[in-house]
């Protein structure tokens, strides 16, 4: 069984959460391999199972990480999660798809490319005391900052710069991300593995452990579970694995973002977690063959 765990050249080691998950594999017979998704001498068509990991480098060379999709879509190779999967993750304007479904998300002003918006005059419109600024293709809270209707101005020429590059969006600040953490719900072949909760560094917004966020294996209530069970319900078929990111308002979940193309998993938080997501993986070695 040969298995390609794909990452980026950062990673080329994996790392620390995908090396639980390659354990498990050797375990029952497999050899994996790193593979870094720009390295043009692979032969993808090569391997067993292919698994987008750790190609967190994707959203600074959006246009090439397509065409790498493309190709290996083109290849038919075994690619999981599939390719309108990952191509439908990659750009959050897929919170426009589950919006449109019913699900609850954080609203979002969507600005494109070439705009020269007024932030402060978006904030006043929406009577938002504090937003989120990011791009619409992005990862660990890159080209992202927090503004206040205050200061929004002092920002407009950063907004515009950014706006040269791509598309970006504005998101109201939720309050409740500093006060009762925001959930990542693990989900392997439609069924709930795990969650932690994640919460950032006194002072700051941004939850990923890079910035000083710390997270801690916890179980979501029955009615979170629900929330992002209903929103994987809207999301594209079929998929292996997905994360569901939100957080607990007063007026219930709220989803942030749908991570179905390189999640961190947090499998050192389970004991069954890399277990679970080992097995799916060979189930579809299996169906190949």
């Amino acid at each position: 069984m040969r298995i390609s765990f794909v990452t980026s050249a950062a990673h080329a080691d994996l790392t620390p959460d995908d090396r639980l998950a390659v354990t498990v594999l050797e375990r029952r017979g497999a050899t994996v391999s790193a593979s870094i998704w720009t390295d043009r001498s692979i032969d993808w068509g090569s391997f067993d199972v292919i698994v987008l990991r750790s190609t967190w480098d994707y959203y600074e060379r959006a246009a090439e990480f397509r065409e790498w999709i493309d190709s290996l879509d083109a290849l038919k190779a075994p690619l999981w999660n599939p390719p309108p999967v990952l191509r439908w993750s990659m750009n959050k304007t897929y919170l426009q798809d589950l919006k449109k479904a019913g699900v609850a998300v954080v609203p979002t002003i969507w600005l494109s490319k070439g705009d020269t918006p007024d932030l402060r005059g978006l904030l006043a419109e929406r009577s938002w005391s504090e937003a989120i600024v990011k791009p619409v293709i992005s990862a660990n809270a890159s080209r992202t900052w927090r503004v206040s209707i205050a200061n929004a101005s002092q920002f407009d020429a950063q907004l515009a710069d950014s706006l040269k590059v791509g598309d970006m969006m504005v998101q109201p600040f939720i309050a409740e991300i500093q006060t009762r953490g925001e959930w990542s719900m693990m989900f392997v072949d439609g069924e709930f593995s795990h969650a932690v909760r994640k919460t950032p560094n006194a002072g700051d917004f941004r939850v990923q452990a890079n910035y000083g966020g710390s997270s801690i294996a916890d179980q979501p209530s029955d009615a979170v579970l629900a929330a992002a069970r209903g929103a994987l319900d809207v999301a594209p078929t079929p998929w292996m694995y997905a994360r569901v990111d939100g957080v607990e308002t007063a007026s219930g979940f709220v989803l942030l973002e749908l991570e179905m193309l390189e999640p961190s998993f947090f499998f050192a938080y389970t004991a069954t977690g890399a277990v679970r997501f080992a097995s799916a993986i060979l189930d579809r070695v299996n169906n190949k063959s």
